[in-house]
């Protein structure tokens, strides 16, 4: 979060020698909202949803040497809880990671306290990972894990809490481990060392001054600045200018680069963006280029990267460092609510060669254009990779008005990837770069205003859903990863348990994590990329193995395991059978036993039509009496500093709001990953915001299938239980595809039939008689069983299949539906069982009292 803004520039013209011509606009691949194709080629995957329970803003992303993909980011103080999510499947799809011990059952993420503000990672050579975690603008938490089984088990720590805490605000973390003993470097101590530098928002220092922080095993901090003042409190002391921006680090000189907007009136040379130079001693101490060698500062010792008309801190100015260690900075200008065009996002470059005081002309890589979507731009970042090439990211609006008014504005990611040209040693040259601009999200990721007056936004009930950034990174190809909030869902909490009225300081909008990776065209090593495109297909699969409890580590749990989804619409278009393929389903007792204390088993299948987001589940219980319905996605919205926005998603039971669908549950006689159970849902397309005329041509978004175990209903959860994150926790899933019957329709349900007819002994006394014929493989509501037993005074028929499920080990079928008997409306379930030898058995269980049970008498059973 950042609750203090730089002051602002004088407004005028835009940035001075920026070059301002627009280029061509691609979508993410499929993307029908493209006003343009970019010859670069550069397109994007069907998104990832990185969990389909939790929310937050501002999220983080980063990939280990390893390959292993983890993202964070903040629920709130209110909870005193972040999320710390690792992907067991190369970034497919995430489990939620231990902050202080291992996952305890259900309660996905341990709240030790405190926490719940903005969250760094960052990782040495080894793939130790380091995390941060703000709280309350008052003091840090900071935790190491891995390198092997990273997230199974963590070490805590915290640096500033306590009653003479200095306060602190947006942190992050910079890891100096170079794979040899550098040759410019005085530092002599061990590696990895770690900086910590975070926001002091009580320092003497523009904005509070940046607070630097050393450590060698990342839980035990002291300062990392030279020059001190008088400290007024511990940790406190000299606060070098750059507080906000995102740090980069030299594995070559140790030296430490930040970027951040300064003014004559500041102390500067000249209005503009400038940069901060931290050079380590033999100890690690920082000296940076505006100290004054008496504890001061003298912010003329800044390297001017450019002179701007306008304040380039709009959240953040953020440098990178690419493989040939030149240095990268991304700005986007600030405006008054008069000229909102002129905020409009920049990038400019400097060589190792020049001591990086040497910056190229600043490039505009927005265009500017309502036409295009990117008229106004907040939120920039960089990341870089080969030699002059750095992909550049942001948020872009479609209309030319203040980005905090609420005018209806539509907002997408965008990136650019910029190449300089460089010299024999890889070294920028200050030629004129080329620039691709491509729209990254397939779909319009937030509607209306972006707040950026910090607490003003409370004020003037401003969303801030979306924070203060997002974040790119790449893969080891050279791939964009781009991690994102995508609140286009509109969603808002509607039950009871609210703090805040709705709408006035709880704002619309559960900030699903999403990340959009890049698929084709040049990465940022120079080589082409590869990837999945976005088109509609039928279905996913998923390799088995990776259902884990726990999360992080844990063993295989067959139960759990999904191996694949797909979707299959019925000819007549009226019903969408959604289908999840599960290793083992015959079993809930056991599944729920090895997972503690689960009580509530839940496949659900999840995804975004048009701005509303759409589930199907099944929910099982330990005793075997599975349901199935579908619906609206629903929200659980919780306060913090930064007012109240959803941060859980539930997907409710029919008794909590849901609609019940029939279902049927097939699983062989011997489960297995070749041969595995499956569940389908037959939805009718009306309970989920089609019509049979258009369901074949709606494109389902983002659709994902998750294995989940709870302890309560989703629907019974509320804002106690979301508060303390007692919480579905995802044991499986898999994610995403795109899917629309018209182009491609997946595979129908597997087709099973249940059939026979016979005596058993009468409740009372004589014969009961029955037959069964549920035979229909493509419409899972129908089929017929009667049942007569004159003696007990019973005469039933079922109108509707709510359940069938099918248990080859067993060779039984379960029927649960509704009925009449004598005329009465009865809820009933049966089993008929094909037996031993032929030899078959029958139980009708009505609602109205009546049961009776025996093997047949005469007749038989048949299931295929």
């Amino acid at each position: 979060m950042r609750l203090r803004h730089f002051a602002s520039l004088g407004i005028a013209a835009l940035l001075s020698g920026a070059s301002l011509a627009t280029v061509p606009v691609a979508s993410g691949s499929g993307s029908a909202s493209a006003t343009a194709s970019s010859s670069s080629g550069i397109g994007f995957q069907v998104p990832t949803v990185v969990d389909p329970i939790h929310t937050n803003g501002e999220p983080d992303i980063a990939i280990d040497v390893q390959g292993r993909v983890f993202v964070s980011g903040p629920t709130g103080t209110g909870t005193q809880r972040s999320t710390w999510f690792g992907s067991v499947d190369g970034g497919q799809t995430f489990r939620v990671m231990a902050q202080k011990t291992p996952p305890n059952p259900i309660i996905g993420i341990p709240a030790p306290g405190p926490g719940g503000g903005d969250t760094d990672i960052n990782f040495d050579r080894s793939g130790k990972q380091y995390f941060a975690d703000l709280y309350a603008l008052a003091c840090l938490r900071v935790a190491v894990t891995g390198p092997v089984n990273s997230g199974a088990t963590d070490q805590e720590g915290f640096l500033g809490c306590g009653p003479t805490s200095p306060g602190a605000d947006r942190q992050w973390l910079a890891v100096y481990d170079p794979p040899a003993k550098p040759t410019q470097s005085a530092y002599i101590g061990p590696t990895p060392l770690i900086y910590l530098e975070f926001n002091n928002i009580v320092g003497p220092g523009p904005n509070g001054g940046a607070q630097w922080n050393k450590s060698t095993d990342g839980l035990t901090f002291v300062n990392a600045t030279a020059d001190e003042t008088p400290s007024t409190g511990p940790g406190i002391g000299y606060s070098p200018f750059g507080p906000d921006g995102y740090p980069a680090i030299d594995q070559l000189t140790g030296k430490v680069f930040q970027a951040a907007g300064c003014t004559m009136a500041n102390g500067c040379t000249s209005n503009g963006i400038f940069l901060n130079i931290g050079t380590p001693d033999a100890s690690g101490t920082l000296h940076f280029l505006d100290t004054n060698g008496a504890g001061g500062q003298d912010l003329k010792k800044l390297i001017k990267i450019a002179d701007t008309a306008t304040s380039p801190d709009t959240l953040f100015s953020v440098v990178s460092m690419d493989s040939a260690r030149n240095l990268f900075v991304v700005w986007c200008l600030t405006s008054d609510a008069a000229h909102p065009s002129q905020r409009q996002v920049f990038v400019s470059a400097a060589s190792a060669a020049s001591g990086w005081e040497s910056w190229t002309t600043p490039v505009q890589v927005s265009d500017g254009s309502t036409s295009t979507g990117d008229a106004v731009n907040v939120f920039p970042w960089i990341k870089a990779g080969g030699p002059g090439r750095a992909d550049a990211v942001w948020y872009g609006q479609d209309k030319n008005v203040d980005p905090s008014s609420q005018s209806g504005q539509a907002w997408n990611v965008f990136m650019s990837q910029v190449v300089f040209p460089t010299d024999l040693s890889g070294g920028v040259t200050g030629v004129a770069p080329t620039k691709a601009l491509v729209k990254v999200t397939p779909h319009p990721m937030h509607y209306n205003d972006i707040c950026l007056m910090g607490t003003g936004c409370i004020t003037s009930q401003g969303n801030r859903n979306l924070a203060d950034f997002f974040v790119i990174t790449i893969d080891s190809t050279g791939a964009a990863e781009i991690v994102y909030d995508d609140t286009s869902n509109g969603l808002i909490q509607t039950a009871a348990g609210l703090v805040e009225p709705p709408h006035f300081v709880d704002h619309p909008g559960a900030g699903v994590i999403t990340i959009a990776r890049q698929s084709s065209g040049l990465g940022l090593f120079g080589t082409a990329v590869t990837g999945p495109s976005d088109a509609p297909v039928g279905g996913l699969n998923d390799p088995p193995g990776d259902a884990l409890f726990p999360v992080i580590g844990g063993s295989d749990q067959r139960g759990m395991d999904v191996v694949g989804t797909s979707m299959q619409l019925s000819p007549d278009g009226a019903t969408l059978n959604v289908t999840a393929r599960v290793i083992d389903l015959s079993n809930p007792a056991g599944t729920a036993a090895a997972i503690a204390t689960t009580t509530n088993l839940q496949y659900v299948t999840r995804w975004q039509l048009g701005d509303t987001l759409y589930y199907a589940a099944m929910e099982n219980t330990p005793a075997n009496q599975p349901s199935y319905y579908a619906g609206k996605v629903q929200s659980i919205d919780l306060c913090s500093v930064s007012a109240c926005f959803p941060h859980v998603l539930t997907y409710p039971e029919p008794v909590f709001g849901g609609t019940a669908e029939p279902g049927t549950i097939n699983c062989p006689a011997r489960p297995s990953a070749s041969n595995p159970c499956s569940v389908t849902i037959a939805v009718r397309v009306g309970d989920i915001g089609m019509t049979p005329a258009k369901a074949a041509t709606s494109l389902l978004e983002e659709v994902g299938g998750y294995a989940l175990a709870a302890t309560i209903p989703e629907g019974a959860e509320n804002n106690a239980t979301a508060e303390s994150d007692t919480v579905p926790l995802e044991i499986d899933g898999v994610c995403c595809y795109n899917f629309k019957a018209a182009v491609q329709n997946g595979p129908p349900p597997p087709c099973r039939t249940a059939a026979g007819n016979g005596d058993i002994n009468s409740a009372s006394q004589g014969k009961a008689s029955f037959s069964i014929d549920k035979t229909r493989c493509h419409d899972i509501g129908k089929g017929t069983l009667q049942a007569q037993d004159a003696s007990a005074t019973m005469n039933f028929q079922a109108t509707e299949f709510q359940s069938v499920v099918f248990n080859d080990a067993t060779s039984s079928v379960t029927l649960v539906g509704n009925g009449i008997n004598n005329g009465n409306p009865v809820t009933f379930t049966a089993v008929a069982v094909n037996g031993v030898a032929g030899v078959g058995a029958f139980n009708l269980t009505l609602s109205d009292g009546y049961t009776n049970s025996g093997t047949l008498l005469d007749g038989s059973i048949e299931l295929h």
